[in-house]
């Protein structure tokens, strides 16, 4: 059996222009990111949000983006919807700081 002929150099070239990728958490563009899990699915992180601990699950979100949200926000940091909450009981409209219910007097929180 013969020795293979010797190899020519291999050089890589990258398909795209720029490698650079929406990050799916804050949406800024960089090219140093990763990817991570994150509710199940893969997402691609820029390297400050994927360093950033996991919110808790039992935390509010926001439903249109899926934001976390503090217990008194009255919109979205992120998106801007307005938040809305409501009871646990009967589904009645409460404001983000009451302790009991008015339409049925069940404790929030």
């Amino acid at each position: 059996m013969e020795p293979a002929a010797p190899r020519p150099e291999l050089r890589l070239v990258e398909a795209s222009e720029a490698r650079e990728r929406r990050c799916a958490e804050c949406g800024r563009t960089t090219d140093s990111w990763k990817p991570v899990r994150r509710k199940g699915a893969s997402v691609l992180l820029c390297p400050e949000c994927a360093a950033k601990p996991l919110p808790d699950e039992d935390a509010a979100t926001c439903p249109e983006c899926g934001a976390p949200l503090a217990p008194n926000d009255a919109f979205c940091g992120k998106c801007g919807m307005k938040i809305e909450y409501g009871c646990p009981r009967c589904g009645a409209t409460l404001e983000p700081d009451d302790t009991f219910c008015g339409n049925c007097g069940a404790r929030i929180g």
